[in-house]
């Protein structure tokens, strides 16, 4: 026996375990990788995510962060060991209610509950708070987790009656609007679903990214010879390794595979090191020598426009996109105000901090097909990319996405599946990538730092005369999704509001900070923090209550946008007078009202978390809550649904099989948000099927029809709308089929409840089961079905943007209350208030889970995330520097959902997963503003900010 093993012994889940390993193996990995248990995730490996977490002895602990040889002759539990036999009660639970969505976190916080639970059968919310602080959700918001666990504490103390956790079955033709349970729960809380980094496959490499330490510099020599004589090493792959065009992007080709003569932003890779194990690999990065020459670094939009340096050669002028939308006159607009304001704002870098970071493998399957399987929001796209830089034929590459921890649009970007696909052709053996967090925090895209001017004309009675908004986002070092973003910023900027004259000017620019590129909102998060807040500015200058000023303002039935499209039925004001009236909104001018105003701590309302509040006396915890003071503001905004300015368009296949049941086959991407349950539900409600009667296929290129991406919120519109028409196309073939096989009318014929028949004829009557075996053997036909969906969007005009860029566009408002600790700047969001247009509803539940989770992102942006660099170097390159919020930081979600139907599609349902964190901060910023008189216009809105704001 090596020497260097050290011989452990457990019990893991139950069962005895004796292995030999290195003695500095962590738990984590210990077992992952000796005994396959996955279900114990690796989201940061520094203590801080808590998807790694176990029962150790009956403690819940942080298993990456404990030595093996630590827990020797330890009894170790796993989310594998939770109701082993069956599922657990609480494992029920978060399925029931709605507590999973990308899953990613799912097992840790399960774990997290069994421990809260063991500790103490009968917690309050704000011990299961606490007890969930060391678990990070960055998809649901942790309401419906706290949830979970408060109703398997009642159901485990026989104060609820298990029966509740029965799925209940909706009559078929009325799934659509059922809150049935997601259909990919039940993996996700069991730990068995395998995301990219849990696969392996014989003979398997490991490939580890040399990145740069330079910000901004020419790349003279790379000499990696000595690290191919490293034991363990297959290839390294630099630049000169691609066999076709080298560049890749979502808008323009601007990115090299591997930096290719330059570096333009810190943690750039240069070269890839293909071994045999990751260690092996990281250890001949040390034989690597890479020479550079500096160049000046562009380190934020000024230093971009002044030129300091440039970027990339073919732009020059450093300047990515513009995109203007003006319509009217503005300065005569300006001229016939009576108020004139105007305000600058500046919003911060935002990591997506997905807990399932970056990871893929790829290999040659023995037809020569190169297969790629990745974690990626865009298969289609990517595989056209990777056709392009490996110089192959489009049909000889796969791409195959793996279940998606997260992804929020940082996962459109395709940074590391074409280093993939060149190590697995070169070396011929299946290759795997997966990031560490520092490798996703400095190589991944961010949301845009943005600059924004405002200049905004009334009239006494509240009605805006004219608008002029400046925007310049920072894209950093490659375009990514900067020019798509720049253009959706300029069309929407404005807000939802209805003014004559309108002038948005919109411009990225390159610098040498890490790139951005799509994150949820895409690009329209920081133009509304400025508008909402610019309105609460006019609202307190005119006297008039922020939600009257957004009412009279307010685009309406009919109205008229900011590029001249004429909008139908318009539900902007309908969700403000809902939000309104859910949060029993006290109104009045926007100003010092916190300690007046009658609508604040209301009884169902959450107090602020003081730590260590349980060791403090009576008058010591009363001291400490009358340092507070509480406030409420609203933000409210627009989103148009899918693809901008251009055609988006979606496809499906769909069977009816042997069973009775039905396959669909689309290219849809479940990145947490719920699609697959929505497809699910849309289709058994057409079919006259239960949701359990529908498979939905793989996400394949080699077998599922184009759906295209999953972002700007088009996966119900455009594909719930493609999987529909396929639906209603087999509908129709095997009623044809069958009405010709009984010699009947096809109109006659209804297909509900598993069954196909003529009301009120029992001899015309089949289960789909007997009516399919009739269709293939007696008719000779497969009940095949295909369907697509097109939105014809226009493109915008490119002087002054006038156009139609989307066919539907949603509207949402939200209230929020928090309260502010006077003595330390502390900002604590007590409720929110959120009344969304979704067109149609097709699961409630989970629009509320959007919603819930969207809130506590923008909340995040709002008071405490700050992705920071100091010319281009990334300070905070893990999450115990990066600050997210967790479960003791988050409000109380009260949900209003407005149905207000889209006419230009058979569904009618629109979106909101992109809309929903929309108007969350700048309602929080107001809200600040109400409770203690200062208006932050930087983000985030950190305690120094706030204090320095109020000493002035």
């Amino acid at each position: 026996m090596d020497l260097e093993l050290e011989k452990i012994e457990l019990i893991v889940n139950g069962k005895k375990v004796c292995k030999y390993v290195p003695p500095a193996m962590r738990l984590a990995d210990f077992l992952r990788e000796e005994l396959h248990l996955i279900g114990t995730k690796k989201g940061c490996n520094a203590g801080e995510c808590g998807t790694c977490s176990v029962l150790i002895n009956g403690v819940l602990k942080k298993s990456c962060m404990i030595p093996v040889k630590k827990v020797n002759h330890c009894e170790i539990l796993t989310i594998e060991g939770i109701g082993k036999d069956g599922l657990d009660i609480i494992q029920r639970c978060f399925m029931k209610v709605g507590a999973v969505q990308c899953g990613y976190c799912t097992p840790g916080m399960i774990m997290a509950a069994t421990a809260i639970l063991k500790k103490n059968r009968h917690p309050d919310q704000v011990e299961i708070r606490k007890g969930l602080g060391g678990n990070i959700c960055r998809c649901t918001g942790y309401a419906k987790i706290i949830e979970a666990i408060e109703l398997a504490r009642d159901i485990l103390n026989h104060e609820k009656s298990a029966d509740c956790l029965e799925a209940v079955t909706p009559e078929t033709n009325k799934i659509i609007g059922s809150r049935i349970e997601r259909v990919d729960a039940r993996g996700k809380v069991m730990g068995a679903l395998e995301y990219a980094a849990d696969m392996t496959m014989p003979r398997m490499l490991n490939v580890h990214l040399v990145r740069s330490r330079e910000v901004h510099a020419q790349i003279q020599k790379i000499d990696y010879e000595k690290a191919l004589e490293m034991p363990g090493v297959e290839a390294v792959i630099t630049s000169e390794d691609v066999p076709g065009i080298d560049g890749f992007g979502v808008y323009y080709h601007d990115q090299p595979v591997l930096a290719k003569e330059k570096i333009r932003f810190y943690g750039e890779p240069v070269a890839a090191i293909v071994a045999e194990t990751l260690e092996e690999a990281q250890e001949a990065e040390k034989c690597i020598e890479i020479t550079y020459k500096k160049l000046p670094i562009v380190s934020n939009i000024a230093e971009a426009i002044d030129c300091k340096s440039i970027v990339h050669e073919d732009y020059p002028d450093n300047v990515v996109s513009t995109t203007s939308v003006i319509k009217g006159d503005v300065e005569s607009g300006f001229h016939s105000s009576d108020v004139i304001i105007e305000q600058e704002y500046s919003t911060q870098s935002v990591d997506h901090a997905y807990l399932e970071t970056e990871a893929g493998l790829a290999y040659c399957d023995p037809d020569g097909v190169l297969v790629v399987k990745s974690c990626d929001q865009d298969i289609t796209h990517h595989r056209m990319l990777l056709a392009k830089i490996l110089g192959m034929p489009i049909n000889k590459i796969r791409v195959i996405m793996t279940p998606v921890g997260g992804g929020f649009g940082g996962k459109e970007d395709m940074i590391y599946q074409g280093i993939l696909a060149i190590a697995a052709l070169k070396t011929k053996r299946p290759v795997k990538l997966v990031f560490s967090r520092q490798d996703s925090m400095i190589g991944s895209s961010k949301r845009h730092p943005v600059l924004i001017r405002h200049k905004i004309g009334l009239s006494k009675d509240g009605r805006i005369r004219a608008i002029e908004v400046n925007i310049k986002s920072d894209g950093g070092a490659y375009c990514f999704s900067t020019k798509g973003t720049v253009a959706k910023s300029a069309i929407l900027g404005a807000g939802p509001y209805e003014i004559e004259n309108v002038k948005v000017v919109s411009t990225g620019y390159y610098t040498n900070n890490t790139p951005s590129g799509a994150m949820r909102t895409f690009g329209i998060l920081q133009p509304t923090f400025a508008i909402e807040s610019t309105m609460d500015i006019c609202s307190k200058r005119l006297g008039i209550d922020p939600i009257e000023l957004r009412l009279i303002n307010g685009v309406k039935d009919g109205a008229v946008t900011h590029t001249q499209q004429v909008l139908g039925s318009v539900s902007y004001c309908e969700t403000l007078k809902e939000c309104a009236k859910l949060a029993s909104w006290e109104p009045g001018p926007s100003d010092v009202r916190g300690q007046v105003r009658k609508d604040v701590k209301g009884s169902q309302i959450a107090q602020p978390y003081i730590p260590g509040y349980e060791f403090k006396s009576p008058a010591a915890l009363e001291l400490c809550q009358a340092r507070f003071k509480y406030g409420r503001g609203v933000g409210s905004g627009w989103y148009g649904i899918g693809r901008c300015a251009t055609v988006d368009k979606a496809g499906a296949f769909v069977e009816i099989d042997d069973g009775g049941t039905a396959m669909i086959l689309t290219g849809v991407t479940e990145i947490g948000e719920g699609i697959l349950t929505v497809l699910t539900q849309i289709a058994a409600d057409e079919l006259g099927m239960y949701p359990q009667d529908i498979t939905i296929g793989d996400n394949d290129t080699a077998r599922a029809p184009e759906a295209a991406h999953a972002g700007a919120s088009r996966q119900s519109y455009m594909i719930g709308n493609a999987v529909l028409n396929a639906c209603r196309d087999v509908k129709e073939k095997f009623i044809r089929e069958i009405a010709a096989y009984w010699n009947v009318d096809s109109s006659s014929i209804c297909m509900k409840d598993r069954r196909i028949f003529v009301q009120g004829h029992s001899n015309y009557d089949l289960s789909l089961k007997e009516a399919v075996d009739i269709c293939k053997k007696v008719r000779g036909y497969v009940p095949l079905g295909s369907g697509t969906y097109t939105a014809h969007h226009e493109a915008l005009d490119p002087v002054n943007g006038k156009g139609n860029p989307w066919q539907a566009y949603v509207f949402g408002s939200q209230i929020a209350e928090v309260a502010v600790d006077t003595y330390t700047g502390e900002v604590h969001v007590l409720g929110i208030w959120a009344s969304h247009d979704v067109g149609r509803a097709i699961n409630p539940q989970g629009i509320e889970g959007q919603i819930e989770g969207g809130a506590v992102q923008s909340l995040g942006q709002a008071i405490m995330e700050n992705f920071e660099l100091s010319e281009g170097v990334p300070i905070n390159r893990n999450f115990a520097k990066y600050i997210l919020p967790t479960s003791v930081d988050v409000p109380k979600v009260y949900t209003n959902l407005v149905e207000d139907r889209d006419p230009f599609s058979p569904l009618g349902a629109k979106g909101i997963g992109e809309p929903a964190p929309l108007p969350t901060t700048p309602a929080i910023v107001n809200a600040i503003y109400d409770a203690v008189g200062v208006r932050i216009t930087s983000l985030p809105a950190t305690p120094e900010k706030i204090l320095n704001e109020m000493a002035k």
